[in-house]
């Protein structure tokens, strides 16, 4: 009678078992239950932290949601009814000016709204290095919305002398040589970190080259970078001159490979670099605008009641001696020649 029972025998008289059910997205009865019992057991201070949590949630994603639907339709908008670039490109000096100065307009929009933007913690992203640097990310996006603009003016301001692909093809090396940039501070892996960086720093010297192209087929092989004195060629070279120390800052900052950690210095000399960048250009444009226009309105005032005077320089106006305005007919290379007094 005490004899032991083999194994399956006892496994036989067991009772039978229901399985259990599989796991899945929705919730079991068992889970709701200990979901509500959970929550009844929070205290008052973690019920208001968890609804102040979720509040914090809905209003970024509602913010972000609205912020790039706006951006869309502001973007559309100014395309649908602007001058299209391509007659913008073929129109008068003062025409081309003024659209440049539009375009710087926007610039200082965009650099102000983001700079502003940083000042929240929606963009503040820790970077995978050993100081825990907080990168800001709305300074990257700043910067891939403004760059292409100051190099679009540079392409509408040469006329049509510069190849309309240019248009296009300008401001694609700066967003570019930015996006390998930001790829390189966000990527931890020290081989393709190193390799995005050399990529932007080649684009960017292509972008350079094409640059002086520029200076080449604006005043017929006759200006360089190192040789000329038009206004085009400053402007070039104002702002390929203030491009250049963003590489080697970004080198040394944490947000590259560290030799600096002083967050203070490196969010300092990132402010100093973008002011004097962006102040500097557009201020030099806007000068050789408000210069060409001036002039222009004494010539049309002194000049208008004895001769017709051409806005457009389609060649149907005489012209006399040297201080007439030159437009794109005008054989002589340079179209700022007439700003100095």
């Amino acid at each position: 009678a005490c004899r032991r029972r083999p194994v399956f025998e006892r496994e036989a008289a067991l009772p039978p078992q229901r399985p259990e059910p599989r796991a899945s997205g929705l919730p079991t009865p068992s889970r709701f239950s200990a979901g509500l019992g959970a929550m009844a057991s929070l205290t008052p201070e973690q019920e208001e932290l968890l609804e102040k949590e979720a509040f914090e949630q809905g209003t970024k994603v509602a913010q972000i949601f609205s912020g790039i639907f706006f951006s869309g339709l502001a973007c559309w908008l100014t395309l649908t009814n602007g001058t299209k670039l391509a007659f913008v490109q073929r129109a008068a000096l003062e025409k081309r000016l003024t659209v440049c100065c539009f375009l710087n307009t926007y610039v200082g929009f965009f650099s102000a709204f983001f700079n502003f933007f940083q000042l929240t913690k929606v963009d503040d992203l820790i970077l995978p290095v050993k100081s825990g640097f907080t990168l800001d990310l709305a300074r990257p996006i700043e910067w891939i919305m403004t760059c292409p603009l100051m190099q679009l003016s540079l392409v509408l301001m040469g006329g049509a002398k510069i190849p309309e692909y240019r248009r296009y093809c300008m401001p694609a090396f700066s967003v570019s040589i930015l996006l390998l940039g930001t790829a390189s501070t966000l990527i931890p892996i020290v081989p393709v970190k190193v390799a995005c960086y050399i990529a932007g720093v080649l684009t960017f010297c292509v972008m350079v080259w094409f640059n002086r192209q520029q200076i080449l087929e604006y005043s017929a092989g006759e200006e360089g970078l190192l040789t000329g004195d038009s206004e085009f060629r400053k402007a070039t070279l104002l702002l390929i001159s203030t491009w250049c120390p963003f590489p080697t800052w970004y080198l040394i900052s944490p947000e590259g490979f560290g030799i600096i950690d002083n967050v203070l210095l490196i969010q300092v000399g990132w402010a100093f670099l973008n002011i004097v960048a962006k102040f500097v250009f557009i201020f030099y444009i806007q000068r050789i605008k408000d210069l060409y226009c001036n002039r222009l309105k004494t010539k049309r005032e002194m000049g208008g009641a004895n001769r017709p005077f051409n806005l457009f320089g389609n060649g149907s106006a005489p012209r006399t001696g040297n201080h007439s305005p030159r437009f794109e007919d005008d054989p002589t290379p340079g179209d700022f020649e007439s700003i100095a007094a």
